[in-house]
């Protein structure tokens, strides 16, 4: 049996620990520490229900930490087998350098460019002692997965999109949005420079640029460019000799039609985009914790939410110009007595799929790990796969005995 900490119980990592423990059928014991009472209490109830509702044991313990204090992260992490950090991404920094000291093998989730830089220089620098395997969730994640795998048939690429949406699913306020995921995350996102190929040139274009419309399942949305979500494909594809001249590779951000107009007034035209900005009159500083701790007042959370996924590429396939489209849409789903937000099961689902894959031999033993390495075969094969194939199925495949 293998011992898995889940660093982070909020939204999505109290998620992560369940859907582990369910999918992974008694082959794992899970430690979730969170700094929050408020947010263990919720897991453990969760895991309890969880326990009385499949055929197999469900091994947990919860564990207060607070993740600023390095030597509690340590000592959480002595003498376990492997970390999924669902940290905020901007207390992710360090836990990868502690989890290779310890011989932890290492996931996470982040979206943050230059945190994942920091995972890379591990083994870059020939230290790596166990797998570093960031950017495992949904976007960076899985639309990479996917990605790939339409890519992949192309000789010669000349236009990748890479496009993924949490949103409510029945918006009524001006944003058109409810708090789903990480307000800092989305945030920070929003702010970050983009890593896109323009013109068979990798370069950083702004956040928030390259708007677009397009309709889905009879659905009006927008998409635009936001940090992070084309993970380490470019590098990839680059290396395989598919780019050209004129290939364009990006990832952008789906929202329905407004909310890219009001997120750039906010963050841009009002300045809260800014990061640790000086203090201002009664020394409130006007910057990005400011937008997070508005947004996270203003916004409600919704467990009604639809995760979109759509990656069109557009190139050269067995000598002729085509295009081929990916797209997936996975709502909320109810499961083991409660329900499971789409954002938190298809995020979780991605970590779990990468965790359960290096436990059976599938991924390598150590290094630097992209999400290129796992196939959307391979993942879909894992009973993870069903968060985005089938999850209505999801339970009676983890309650099915043998």
């Amino acid at each position: 049996m293998k011992q898995v900490v889940v660093l982070g119980g909020g939204k999505v990592g109290k998620t992560v620990a369940e859907l582990l423990l369910a999918g992974g059928k008694g082959e794992y014991r899970v430690v979730l520490a969170d700094r929050n009472p408020a947010n263990l209490a919720e897991a453990a109830a969760n895991l309890e229900r969880l326990r009385g509702r499949v055929p197999f044991k469900v091994e947990f313990e919860t564990m207060e930490v607070d993740a600023s204090n390095q030597a509690r992260v340590r000592a959480a992490l002595s003498g376990r087998d492997s970390v999924v950090c669902m940290l905020p991404f901007n207390l992710v920094a360090g836990v990868a350098e502690i989890a290779n000291d310890l011989g932890v093998h290492y996931f996470d989730v982040t979206e943050d460019v230059e945190t994942t830089d920091r995972v890379r220089q591990i083994a870059d620098q020939g230290r790596a002692r166990v797998a570093l395997a960031p950017q495992c969730g949904l976007a960076p994640g899985y639309v990479g997965i996917a990605a790939y795998d339409v890519a992949r048939g192309f000789s010669e690429i000349h236009d990748l999109t890479l496009r993924v949406g949490a949103l409510p699913q029945f918006p009524t306020n001006a944003l058109k949005y409810n708090v789903t995921w990480s307000t800092e995350g989305v945030v920070n996102e929003y702010c970050e420079p983009c890593n896109v190929m323009l013109d068979g040139k990798f370069v950083k274009v702004p956040a928030l640029e390259g708007l677009e419309r397009f309709a889905f399942e009879g659905v009006d949305y927008e998409a635009f460019y936001t940090s992070g979500g084309v993970g380490t494909l470019v590098d990839s594809l680059i290396a395989e000799g598919r780019t050209c001249e004129e290939s364009k590779i990006a990832y952008k951000t789906i929202r329905y039609p407004g909310h890219r107009d009001l997120m750039k007034f906010l963050l841009q035209d009002l300045r809260l985009g800014v990061e640790h900005a000086a203090p201002f009159r009664r020394d409130i500083c006007f910057d990005r914790r400011l937008a997070v701790d508005l947004l996270d007042y203003a916004v409600a959370r919704t467990l009604q939410d639809v995760v979109v996924v759509f990656v069109n590429c557009v190139g050269l396939k067995d000598g002729r110009r085509e295009q081929v489209n990916f797209r997936r849409a996975v709502r909320a789903t109810e499961m083991f007595g409660r329900v499971w937000p789409a954002i938190e099961l298809t995020t979780a689902a991605g970590v779990c799929a990468m965790v359960d894959l290096h436990r059976l031999g599938y991924l390598p033993e150590t290094g630097f790990i992209k999400q290129e390495q796992c196939s959307l075969e391979m993942f879909n094969r894992t009973i993870f796969g069903l968060a985005y194939e089938n999850p209505e199925e999801l339970e009676s495949a983890v309650t099915a005995r043998g």
